[in-house]
């Protein structure tokens, strides 16, 4: 039987209460202050059901993992500089897609996905060029989500323009994925 000493350790741990059979089964009293101490009481008649719910609950307490996925790579062909609507000069690069897509943002199922972009140049990331934003891609003259492998595009990177002609942008997104138990 739980009982309200139990609500109250669940609740100093930030735990919920596991329950199995009937034996399980709160007082009104116990009931009423694990919802206002807002612990959860999880009764279950059957073990499998209560081992996949604690398996979720526990899930949910485990650390983050950021992993990192490059969706694609382009090559600089040509650095164009032009003034922005603040009359600002900004480098637009004119790229070759050699490897997947660019996107400007991309969405797994209905959840969007930051994408980001860097620029390297021999092989190494350029110092202050980690998690930019695109601010412009386009396709002949054309705003576009994305441009595939093979395909020519103008790329503006938010706050950088220091790009060069040879100069390499990976197209990238962190996701985060919980530790599997």
């Amino acid at each position: 039987v739980v009982t309200t000493s139990d609500v109250r350790m669940a609740r100093e741990s930030d735990a919920a209460i596991f329950c199995f059979g009937k034996v399980g089964i709160a007082d009104r009293e116990t009931k009423n202050l694990a919802e206002t101490e807002e612990v959860s009481i999880r009764n279950h008649l059957i073990i499998y059901r209560l081992l996949e719910d604690a398996k979720d609950v526990f899930a949910g307490h485990l650390p983050v993992e950021y992993t990192t996925r490059v969706h694609g790579k382009a090559n600089v062909q040509a650095v164009f500089e032009v003034t922005d609507k603040n009359k600002a000069s900004v480098s637009v690069a004119g790229l070759r897609v050699m490897d997947g897509n660019l996107f400007k943002a991309k969405s797994i199922g209905e959840k969007p996905l930051l994408c980001f972009y860097r620029v390297l140049r021999n092989g190494d990331v350029v110092e202050g060029s980690e998690k930019l934003k695109s601010s412009s891609l386009r396709r002949v003259k054309e705003d576009v989500d994305s441009v595939k492998r093979g395909e020519e595009c103008g790329l503006q990177l938010d706050g950088f323009n220091e790009l060069e002609e040879g100069d390499v942008i990976e197209c990238y997104s962190i996701e985060e994925k919980r530790v599997a138990i």
